[in-house]
């Protein structure tokens, strides 16, 4: 059993690996990305990188650089998100591009790739770098598939299921399963773990989805009904499209720049679509406990169902 103060130390190597990596002869660029870094996050991705290691043979030299470059594939994607949202603000912080200007937020997004490779290079095996590819680029697509259906009104549970599984699932599979692999573990239990981690990623991104009407700013890191005012459609408005509240649905959804989203939060909570949402994230968090339970006793598993159940006390 690891002690309680096991994961705050690995992180706050992670936090130093951080800023070591993302040092640049740019003063500007430099100063933003400290300011990206130090404005939070919930370091969820790098944090089933290292209990997902502690399932083997755990070696922090090895398995810090490893979380880090999967936060930094995060923290990219997050920069390359905002540029194409034109978003001002995340986590109550000016984003890269609003500091910067788009074309410098590019830059930065990509230097950040590769600095999340430079961090692997030495340590990953050719399958290791294989997998790390793969799912990047299937976190682009499902970010393509999801900017080809803004303001598409038919969109369904299905397609909607398998755009975050690629936006958000896939990175979650990706860190507790590299994690793993690093540290020795049998291939059934590093597939156990990574699909853990993607039920996890599942249901955060609905638990996420169902915030941005139900939560408050600060929560959230960026302005509530971002998604819906940008054209994307999640899970609450997708259930309220396929009820009888279609056509007030869709009357909201043209009328949210009049009334800030107040008749399509009705329309969600009135046509079901919210709770239908919760009982879907419901599921996934189920899902995911139940593999937990077959997992070797231990703090990986303890770790692992604390973060499960943290995704049932947020505040949806």
């Amino acid at each position: 059993m690891k002690n309680n103060d096991f994961l705050a130390v690995e992180l706050s190597k992670v936090e130093e690996h951080l800023l070591k990596a993302l040092k640049t002869r740019s003063k500007m660029v430099k100063e933003s990305l400290e300011r990206f870094i130090k404005s939070g996050g919930k370091r969820l991705r790098p944090t089933l990188t290292i209990i997902g290691a502690t399932f083997g043979d755990y070696k922090s030299e090895v398995v810090v650089p490893l979380a880090t470059s999967v936060e930094i594939i995060h923290m990219a994607t997050l920069i390359h998100d905002d540029i194409v949202d034109d978003a001002e603000t995340r986590r109550g912080t000016r984003t890269v591009q609003s500091a910067l200007g788009k074309n410098t937020a590019v830059y930065c997004g990509d230097f950040l790739f590769t600095r999340a490779f430079m961090l692997i290079a030495d340590m990953a095996e050719i399958d290791m770098m294989k997998d790390l590819s793969r799912a990047i680029a299937y976190i682009c697509d499902c970010e393509i598939d999801q900017n080809e259906q803004k303001y598409d009104q038919t969109v369904n549970v299905r397609k909607y299921l398998k755009r975050i599984d690629g936006k958000t699932a896939a990175l979650f599979s990706l860190s507790i399963g590299v994690g793993a692999h690093k540290a020795g573990c049998d291939k059934k239990l590093t597939a156990k773990l990574s699909n853990i981690g993607r039920n996890i990623g599942i249901a955060f991104q609905i638990v996420d989805d169902i915030l941005d009407f139900t939560g408050n700013e600060k929560t959230v890191g960026k302005p509530l009904l971002s998604d819906a005012k940008q054209g994307v459609y999640t899970l609450p408005i997708i259930y309220s499209l396929n009820s009888s509240y279609k056509e007030k649905t869709i009357k909201a959804i043209e009328m949210i720049d009049e009334d800030g989203g107040e008749s399509l939060l009705k329309c969600v909570i009135e046509s079901g679509g919210l709770e239908r949402t919760k009982s879907l994230a419901n599921k996934f968090i189920k899902k995911a406990l139940k593999i937990t339970e077959s997992l070797p006793d231990g703090y990986g598993k303890e770790a692992i169902t604390e973060i499960i159940n943290k995704q049932l006390e947020r505040k949806f």
